[in-house]
């Protein structure tokens, strides 16, 4: 070593199992996406990479708040209330609806299919015979190109045979197994087909955001996909900062100009803090310097966090006011958060209602009974902020007119019953009994009536200001 060369050492350790530098390469992008997603391949091919953008809007639901609140505001407010509406009047056909929609659990059957279009773009199942209705994991259906009664023929991609379900099953239930799948899921799983052809008579299919012509749709939220990757390397760039903090680097240095430092020496300031924990204290010679190495921990503050959070959401077309209750309380700003959500929700549920007639014929057709008994199944309109919707039925009402019969509608009341519950209070006099009780000392009281302070007539009252009441002239003020 010449003179002019003096050694320096840096001594310290972080373990590799909690370097989140380590942790990020191996699990994400460096888009931020989950390792093996090229976001931008995605975006491309939206149609040849249809299975990662199912896995991804999974994922994110069950990783962002944002997205797991949204999408389940969607499923809460779609199917609000369903009604059916009868063109011919059928008692038998009536009761054969009802009956089924209780035995499927219509409305919530109805919400299930929403959740799977508001994450995945597109909802696909089985009727079976009107005694239940699956749903099936899109990522287990190939949509064909083949068309039959302007309805897809879809395969089930299947994974696994009838062996592999029953092993884990007691014999009784092994051989009861097969009987829970339509009949040519049982046989395509015995047989061990790879792909098992449904019967198009009892499936149905709905997809959004895609072209006719694209055998399947995309979420809405693909286009939030970028940003919550964007997200995802502020947290992770935020928890490696946290992880420096805590497993500190201590930089030792020995030596300088005036001291050559020897082997040993470097090998024992090195080793100085091996085993300690707690406060230490600790005394070195002059040419000994220990310092902690850290990271700024000032690198993000939550504006950025804030910000990334509305990009999220401008994108999904929702506003901020709906997810976190920010904002004021009046009919314009709550329009404004609601709005775009509403289209949402009614552009997903639009194509239910097909399906559920289709349901209903089938339904009818089973029991004997004839197609134009079937009612129109119609879905209420979606309300997620009631309360700025009555303050504009109050404003119109008091200000422009509103008719009685639209505000008590829109409220959510029946007209003609409260119509008539008004008209039998009027007859029974309802607001004599109900009259409110007579306070003292507040107007309104009995004249006959001896309680409360004596009244004076208008004429024992002074008007002139230098008399009182009582007829005692009172002190005059001027010099």
């Amino acid at each position: 070593m010449s003179e002019n060369n003096y050694k320096f050492e840096m001594a310290g350790r972080v373990a590799e199992s909690d370097s989140y530098s380590r942790y990020y390469a191996n699990n994400y992008e460096s888009s931020g996406s989950p390792k093996g997603f090229d976001l931008e391949a995605i975006f491309n091919d939206p149609q040849g990479n249809i299975d990662k953008i199912f896995y991804l809007g999974k994922y994110y639901y069950a990783k962002s708040g944002i997205i797991m609140r949204v999408i389940n505001i969607i499923r809460d407010f779609g199917i609000d209330g369903i009604d059916f509406h009868y063109k011919k009047e059928n008692e038998k056909a009536q009761k054969v609806i009802d009956d089924f929609n209780k035995r499927i659990g219509l409305k919530q059957v109805m919400r299930d299919m929403i959740f799977e279009l508001a994450q995945s773009g597109n909802v696909a199942g089985y009727d079976r015979d009107g005694k239940r209705i699956d749903i099936y994991p899109v990522t287990k259906i190939e949509v064909s190109p083949l068309i039959v009664g302007n309805k897809p023929v879809l395969l089930y991609k299947n994974e696994m045979s009838i062996d592999d379900l029953t092993d884990s099953l007691p014999k009784g239930l092994a051989k009861k197994l097969e009987l829970t799948f339509p009949k040519e899921l049982a046989r395509g799983f015995r047989k061990g087909d790879a792909k098992i052809v449904l019967d198009v008579s009892n499936t149905f299919f709905h997809k959004v955001n895609s072209s006719r012509y694209e055998p399947y749709g995309v979420p809405f939220i693909l286009t939030a996909f970028d940003e919550l990757a964007h997200k995802t390397v502020l947290k992770e760039a935020e928890r490696s900062t946290a992880t420096g903090i805590i497993e500190k680097i201590l930089l030792v240095q020995v030596g300088d100009k005036d001291h050559k430092p020897k082997q040993p020496e470097i090998d024992f300031y090195s080793n100085l803090m091996t085993g300690k924990k707690g406060s230490v204290k600790i005394t070195v010679p002059h040419f000994v310097n220990l310092s902690w190495v850290e990271p700024k921990t000032d690198i993000f503050g939550t504006d950025k966090f804030e910000q990334v959070d509305k990009d999220i959401l401008n994108a999904l077309g929702v506003s901020l006011t709906l997810i976190r209750g920010e904002g004021g309380g009046n009919y314009s700003e709550g329009f404004i958060a609601v709005s775009g959500l509403i289209k949402t929700i009614e552009s997903l549920r639009e194509g239910l209602v097909p399906i559920v007639r289709e349901w209903h014929v089938k339904e009818l057709e089973r029991n004997g009974i004839s197609e134009e008994y079937c009612p129109d199944t119609v879905l209420k309109p979606i309300e997620i902020d009631k309360s700025a919707k009555i303050e504009l039925l109050q404003y119109l009402f008091q200000n422009a007119g509103l008719p009685y019969e639209v505000l008590y509608k829109e409220s959510g009341y029946d007209y003609d019953v409260v119509k008539l519950i008004r008209e039998n209070e009027n007859k029974d006099k309802v607001e004599d009994i109900f009259k409110l009780r007579a306070q003292p000392f507040q107007g309104g009281a009995d004249p006959n009536s001896e309680a409360g302070a004596p009244t004076k007539s208008l004429s024992a009252r002074k008007s002139d200001k230098s008399q009182s009441n009582n007829d005692q002239p009172r002190p005059s003020t001027s010099k």
